[in-house]
């Protein structure tokens, strides 16, 4: 949740501003695919249909901001075949 100032402001920017003897790795998950989790309630269909891709920004912040080594995608459907493998094989 790359927009939120909660998770800017702490898990975020210990990512970012520190260096590691390990590669960072994330995982993008249920939610992250449309902006919103559970805990917001539940996603509204209309929210699914209407959703836009989210997919290059979050791998383009991943890998241009945090430098990660690692993105672990879960495997949601329909989000995960038409959005997160479309964008992945268009990448360098």
């Amino acid at each position: 949740m790359v927009r939120r100032k909660g998770q800017l402001n702490h898990a975020i920017a210990m990512m970012q501003e520190n260096e590691y003897a390990v590669p960072l790795g994330i995982a993008i998950q249920d939610g992250n695919y449309v902006g919103q989790t559970g805990a917001d309630g539940a996603i509204a269909d209309e929210v699914r249909a209407q959703r836009k891709n989210l997919i290059p920004m979050l791998y383009e912040f991943a890998r241009d901001f945090l430098k990660v080594g690692y993105m672990f995608w879960v495997d949601q459907h329909p989000y995960f075949d038409e959005d997160v493998l479309a964008c992945l094989a268009t990448t360098d």
